[in-house]
C-alpha cells in the first residue's frame, strides 16, 4: 500500500603517493596500491560480516605469488593533498586475498611455508618494504606481536592475511599466546606496562631514540581476537599473564601513518586503540577501511570499545561497526582526533554509535591542526535497535567534548546524506536524542539524511546544548522533538526543506525502502568542502552485503539518505 505524502515543513527558528605491491591475483592484474599517508601534518595513556567465521576446514594449499598487482584502486593523497581524502576501494569485493610481495622481503608463515608460526618471523627486523603472509590455516596462530618498523610512503611494511578458497581470514588470538621469540629476547616489552595491553604491539624499542615512532604500516586481511582481560598468555618470562581490560587487537602507544583494512576484530576488550599521549610522541593519519569491528569491550565498563582512536587525522571507511558484548557500555566507536572522516559504514550502536570528542590532555600536534575543530559524518546506514542483545543508544551521536572543556572541538559536525533507522519502544527508552552537545559552542549541520523511527520511543533533535541546523533536504519521521525540557538545543530549520511523515517500510539491514518515497529524489543542497575547496561526492554507498559499492544516480540527483533506492 503507497504510503501517504510526506508533510513539508518550513519552521524557521526553533530555539598516499601510490605506492605498488606484487599481489598474486589471477592473471596478474595490476592495480595501485594506496599508501596510508594522506592529510596535512598537524602543527595520556588512554582515560557486514566481511569474512566468515573459521571453521574446520582443511588447511590450503599456499598460494604462489605473481608478480602483479596490488591492493586497492585509488592513491590516497600527499601530506599536502586534500582532507577529506579520495574513496579507497576494497581489492576485491568477496573480501579474498592472495600473497604479496613489496619491494623488501616477502616473508610466508603457515603451512608448507617458510616460517610455521608467528613467532618465529622476526618481526624487530622488518624494513620498509617487508611483507610478512600470514597463510590461513584451521586453527588460530596464538602469537603476541611486537612492531616497531619505519615503513615508508612507497613502502609501507605490510602483515598481510592469505586467505583460504572460501574467503576465510588467518586468525590470530590472544587467548594462550606467547610473546614472539624476538621480543622475548630482546626485552621489547615492560611486563607492566605494554605486554599485557595487546595482541599486535605498536611502539618503538628500548634501543631507539626518543620520538622515533613506526610509520607506513598495514595490516589486513586477518581476523584478531582475544586481547581480552578475560584471556592469559604466556609472557617473555615465560610466566602466564592476564590483559588489561583496555587490551586492543591492535595497540600503538604512537604510530604514523597505519591502515586497517578488511579484518574482523572481535573479542578484545578495545578492538583497535591508537594513541597520542603527548606532544612528543602523537599519532598521525589512521585509516580503518573495510573491516568488520564488533562484540568487543567488557562488562559493565565505559572505558573500551570497538574503535578509540586519538590522532591527526582518522578515517574511518566501508567498515561494519557492530555492538559490544552484551553488558558492556562503551561505543561502537569513539574518536579523539582532528578531522574525524566516517563515511560508508554501517554502524549498529551500542552506548553512542559515534562518540567524537576531544583529544585527552589537549596533545598540540592533534589540538592545533586546523581540521581539529571539525569532523565529517556521510554516506553511513546508523542503525539503533534497543532490542539487539547490545541494547543501543538513547544520545545516539557525541558531539564535541566529555572531560576537558578546554579542549572541547568547538567547530561543526558536518552531517550529510546518512540514514539513521531507530527501533525501540516507550517502555525500553522513553526517548532518543540524535545528537548529544556539551556547551554552545558546538553545531551539527545536517543535509540530505533520512531518519527514520520505527518505535515509540520520542525522537529528540538534541541533547543538552548546541545547535542543530538542518540545511537544504532533510526527511525525519513526525512527531518529532527539539529536545528534553531541561536542554538548551537550538534547532534551525529556516530556508531548510525538512520533509516528515510516517516511517517507510525500510530494511534495517540494508536501509533499502520496499516502496521508495517520492520525496527522497530531492536535491539535498550545498554539501561541504574538502580542504582545497571542492564541494565533497557521494560517490559511494555500503554494500548490500558488505563493504561499499559506487552509488547509482536515478532521477534528480542522489537521494536523500545514504542509499540510493530502487
Amino acid at each position: 500500500m503507497p504510503l501517504p505524502a510526506p508533510r513539508l515543513l518550513g519552521l524557521g527558528l526553533l530555539g598516499l603517493s601510490g605506492l605498488t605491491l606484487l599481489h598474486g591475483l589471477p592473471q596478474a592484474q595490476t592495480v595501485r596500491v594506496p599508501t596510508e599517508h594522506s592529510g596535512q601534518p598537524a602543527a595520556g595513556w588512554p582515560s557486514a560480516e566481511s569474512g566468515r567465521f573459521l571453521d574446520s576446514a582443511p588447511a590450503p594449499v599456499p598460494t604462489p605469488e605473481a608478480p602483479a598487482a596490488a591492493a586497492s584502486q585509488a592513491a590516497a593523497p600527499r601530506e599536502d593533498g586534500p582532507w577529506p581524502p579520495p574513496v579507497v576501494e576494497p581489492a576485491r569485493a568477496d573480501g579474498c586475498s592472495t600473497a604479496l610481495t613489496g619491494s623488501g622481503r616477502a616473508l610466508h608463515v603457515g603451512p608448507g611455508q617458510t616460517f610455521t608460526e608467528l613467532d618465529e618471523v622476526p618481526w624487530l627486523s622488518l624494513q620498509a618494504g617487508d611483507v610478512v603472509n600470514i597463510h590461513h590455516r584451521p586453527e588460530p596462530y596464538r602469537t603476541k606481536i611486537g612492531l616497531r618498523a619505519q615503513g615508508r610512503a612507497d613502502a609501507p611494511v605490510v602483515l598481510n592475511g592469505v586467505t583460504d578458497a572460501q574467503c576465510r581470514r588467518p586468525v590470530i588470538s590472544g587467548e594462550n599466546a606467547t610473546t614472539a621469540r624476538d621480543a622475548a629476547a630482546s626485552g621489547f616489552f615492560s611486563k607492566q606496562y605494554s605486554e599485557p595491553y595487546g595482541l599486535i604491539f605498536i611502539y618503538k624499542s628500548r634501543d631507539q631514540a626518543w620520538g622515533s615512532r613506526p610509520r607506513h604500516i598495514r595490516i589486513q586481511n586477518l581476523k584478531l581476537t582475544g586481547a581480552h582481560k578475560d584471556r592469559r598468555y604466556t609472557g617473555m618470562d615465560g610466566q602466564s599473564g592476564r590483559y588489561v581490560a583496555g587490551a586492543a587487537a591492535i595497540y600503538a602507544i604512537v604510530v604514523e601513518d597505519l591502515t586497517v583494512e578488511n579484518c574482523e576484530i572481535t573479542g578484545n576488550g578495545n578492538g583497535i586503540f591508537v594513541n597520542s599521549r603527548s606532544d612528543e610522541e602523537s599519532s598521525r593519519n589512521v585509516f580503518i577501511r573495510h573491516n568488520r569491528i564488533w562484540n568487543n569491550g567488557n562488562v559493565g565498563s565505559w572505558l573500551e570499545h570497538n574503535l578509540y582512536v586519538q590522532t591527526a587525522r582518522a578515517l574511518y571507511e566501508g567498515n561494519d561497526i557492530g555492538q559490544l558484548i552484551p553488558g558492556a557500555r562503551g561505543s561502537s566507536l569513539k574518536d579523539r582526533s582532528s578531522g574525524t572522516v566516517v563515511r560508508f559504514n554501517r554502524i549498529t550502536a551500542a552506548a553512542r554509535a559515534l562518540d567524537l570528542v576531544e583529544i585527552e590532555g589537549g596533545v598540540r600536534p592533534v589540538r592545533e591542526d586546523r581540521h581539529y575543530p571539525d569532523a565529517w559524518v556521510y554516506g553511513n546506514l546508523i542503525l539503533n535497535d534497543l532490542s539487539l542483545p547490545g541494547s543501543g543508544s538513547v544520545k545516539l551521536i557525541h558531539w564535541g567534548g566529555d572531560n576537558d572543556e578546554r579542549h572541547f572541538r568547538n567547530g561543526t559536525l558536518h552531517f550529510f546524506h546518512n540514514t539513521v533507522i531507530h527501533s525501540g519502544t516507550q517502555q525500553q527508552a522513553w526517548y532518543m536524542a540524535l545528537f548529544d552537545m556539551p556547551g554552545a559552542r558546538q553545531t551539527v549541520r545536517a543535509t540530505g539524511n533520512l531518519i527514520v523511527n520505527l518505535g515509540s520511543t520520542q525522537m529528540r533533535v538534541g541533547h543538552q546544548a548546541g545547535t542543530v541546523e538542518f540545511a537544504g533536504s532533510n526527511w525525519i519521521s513526525r512527531d518529532w522533538a527539539q529536545a528534553g525540557p531541561d536542554s538548551v538545543v537550538r534547532v534551525r530549520t529556516s530556508g531548510a526543506q525538512l520533509f516528515e511523515g510516517p516511517p517507510p517500510a525500510i530494511s534495517t539491514a540494508s536501509g533499502r525502502m520496499r516502496t521508495p518515497l517520492a520525496r527522497l529524489d530531492q536535491p539535498a543542497g550545498d554539501l561541504p568542502t574538502d580542504s582545497a575547496g571542492q564541494p565533497l561526492r557521494l560517490s559511494h554507498q555500503i554494500g548490500e552485503e558488505r563493504g561499499l559499492a559506487r552509488r547509482p544516480v536515478r532521477g534528480r540527483g542522489p537521494d536523500l539518505g545514504a542509499i540510493e533506492q530502487p
